[in-house]
């Protein structure tokens, strides 16, 4: 068991909280556009052209030249005899086949748990506060959760499908939350209930476009995502499929102007609108692909920002929404949408086969700024530290809400920091680009503390998921790309660090700390090798740069090392892989190639 001594300094960055970021004093532009940037394309090790967006951390790590030339060609690899990192499980999950053999609601009721433990997994997921959408509305399920029991065998396959997808959730949320809990004699597998899931939405014909299709749809791909039972890839495929079926039930044009739908029902299809927007968003971006949703034909508004006893099925006009400062399930989706639209502008901007205009880009960033600075107090930054009152999912929400808008600030300015790096027009851009990503960082240590032995989030660390070890990621491999341009440029200042106030000691000291922070999560899934292979590369190349420098001093500065005070112990990476001073670059080739991008607890 970790310790809480073994904390690690999240002072990494030189940015102010954020919001408040270097001021935006914009230089005069006269919108001449940096240079083209090449499209990325890698190939697997099975033959596989798989693009990659320039913004994804993949591509960004492809252009630091050493670390690049340091990967064995993919001619000169030898063939692949293991199984692929992103293979799924030996049981089949996939919609887009059937069942199999004939499934009849009598074969669903037979994988039901117990009503008891019904009970309290339902209880548990409409109680929770972090994990759930928000997209079933608790009374009315309620009244058709009662009526099952009463009459099981007339009950639909979608609404099975739905509370087997609830189940799933909830039993996942509880073994995540009380891994060690005891004996799981009588609780039902997540797997089974996801495989129940699937095959009751089969068999109640889900793309028939009917009630209950998608809700069930989009917890069934939510509890695969939490229990890592899919390649992110794989549930990027399925996300599609909800897109179109959304797509194809209108979801996404406001109900106001669908009159056929009633008011309770078209707020609830803001909140599940809402949900495939943002989730889109997030994984196209982890895969380094445009959103799958035309943004020009959507005019789905967010939802209210209500209890579900604000609402009822046989509401005649909609309460007054409550104000954003109070808490409600409702309430950090609806904040988020606002960063969220600005950031998939901003994905969009940097996205064009041209390029794109300067003062636009200076027009997005101020934007982010203005979005981010517009959310309520009690969802802005603060630190871990002093949240100790705050509940768990509060202070996830808050670092949320900041990682994203600094992501966005990173995407918007990253293409600044390798094309034509000695133009002063751009300068602004690769501070702003550089600040955000060490204000990353920041919170990267600071979560990690938190959820060691003895930290505020030490019980709730499986809130960490995928999504937000992705940004960390993209952070580390911007301050690399930085750095090397340093260093092929021969920037003074990486021979001139005086103590750990220069700028680029801090950018180190960032890598340093990074690094510990994945060392530590070495027995997690793949892509913790690649960040701790990388920023190994990274850390020696600037050591063995500074070394060489200070070979040419005066004899009189021979004693002092110019990293002191600066970080943590430089840590040796292949010892950790695997125990001797050798990289594993096979297993590196192969995590490079996959692109493999699975879920971190």
């Amino acid at each position: 068991m970790e310790k809480h001594s073994d904390k690690l300094s999240p002072s990494v960055s030189t940015a102010k909280p954020s919001g408040h970021l270097t001021e935006r004093t914009e230089p005069p532009t006269t919108n001449v556009p940096p240079e083209k940037e090449t499209l990325k394309v890698l190939h697997d090790q099975i033959g596989e052209a798989v693009y990659t967006d320039p913004s994804h951390w993949m591509s960004i790590l492809q252009e630091i030249k050493f670390v690049r030339e340091s990967l064995p060609s993919e001619e000169s690899s030898a063939p692949d005899e293991t199984p692929h990192l992103d293979d799924e499980p030996d049981f089949d999950l996939n919609l887009n086949m059937g069942p199999g053999n004939k499934f009849s609601i009598s074969d669903a009721l037979t994988c039901l748990p117990v009503q008891p433990v019904c009970d309290m997994l339902l209880s548990k997921y409409f109680n929770s506060r972090y994990m759930v959408l928000g997209i079933v509305h608790y009374g009315k399920f309620r009244k058709e959760y009662e009526e099952f029991w009463n009459h099981p065998q007339r009950t639909s396959f979608r609404w099975l499908a739905l509370l087997f997808s609830i189940l799933s959730v909830a039993i996942t949320c509880y073994d995540k939350a009380s891994p060690a809990n005891g004996s799981t004699q009588g609780r039902p597998s997540a797997i089974l209930l996801q495989q129940t899931t699937a095959r009751c939405l089969i068999s109640g014909g889900y793309g028939t476009a009917k009630e209950y299709s998608i809700e069930a749809l989009f917890l069934y791909l939510q509890s695969r995502f939490m229990n890592e039972t899919s390649s992110t890839t794989q549930l990027w495929l399925e996300l599609g499929t909800i897109i179109r079926l959304a797509l194809r039930m209108g979801y996404h044009r406001d109900p106001d102007g669908l009159p056929s739908i009633s008011i309770f029902e078209g707020e609830m299809r803001r909140r599940v609108w809402l949900n495939i927007f943002q989730i889109d968003a997030l994984v196209s971006f982890q895969m380094g692909l445009p959103s799958m949703l035309p943004a020009e034909y959507c005019d789905t508004k967010p939802p209210g920002n209500f209890h579900d006893t604000d609402l009822s099925t046989d509401m005649d006009q909609l309460p007054n929404s409550r104000s954003l400062e109070e808490g409600t399930p409702l309430r950090y989706g609806i904040v988020k949408c606002k960063i969220m639209s600005v950031f998939k502008k901003i994905v969009s901007h940097t996205q064009p086969l041209s390029s794109p205009e300067y003062s636009a880009t200076l027009a997005l960033d101020r934007e982010m700024k203005n979005a981010y600075e517009a959310i309520p107090d009690v969802m802005k930054r603060r630190n871990i530290s002093d949240s100790f009152i705050d509940a768990s999912d509060v202070i996830m929400e808050r670092c949320t809400l900041e990682l994203l808008y600094l992501k966005g600030i990173v995407v918007l300015h990253r293409r600044y920091i390798r094309h034509e790096p000695h133009n002063l027009q751009f300068e602004p851009s690769r501070r702003f680009c550089l600040e955000a990503a060490l204000e990353i960082l920041a919170r990267q240590a600071d979560i990690y503390n938190a959820t060691l032995f003895g930290g505020r989030l030490h019980e709730d660390a499986y809130m960490v998921t995928t999504l937000t070890e992705h940004d960390f990621l993209l952070a580390a491999m911007v301050v690399c790309l930085d750095l090397s341009v340093q260093i092929e440029s021969e920037v003074p200042e990486i021979s001139n660090i005086e103590g750990s106030e220069s700028f680029t000691a801090k950018k180190f000291h960032a890598l340093q700390t990074s690094q510990q922070i994945w060392a530590a999560k070495r027995g997690s899934p793949s892509h913790s090798h690649i960040a701790l292979i990388t920023l190994d590369l990274m850390i020696r190349k600037v050591t063995e740069r500074q070394a060489s420098i200070q070979n040419t001093l005066d004899e009189s500065s021979h004693d002092k090392d110019p990293w002191m005070g600066v970080g943590l112990p430089y840590i040796q990476i292949g010892e950790m892989i695997d125990g001797s001073e050798a990289v594993d670059w096979s297993l590196l080739d192969q995590l490079f190639q996959n692109q493999v991008m699975e879920t971190m607890q």
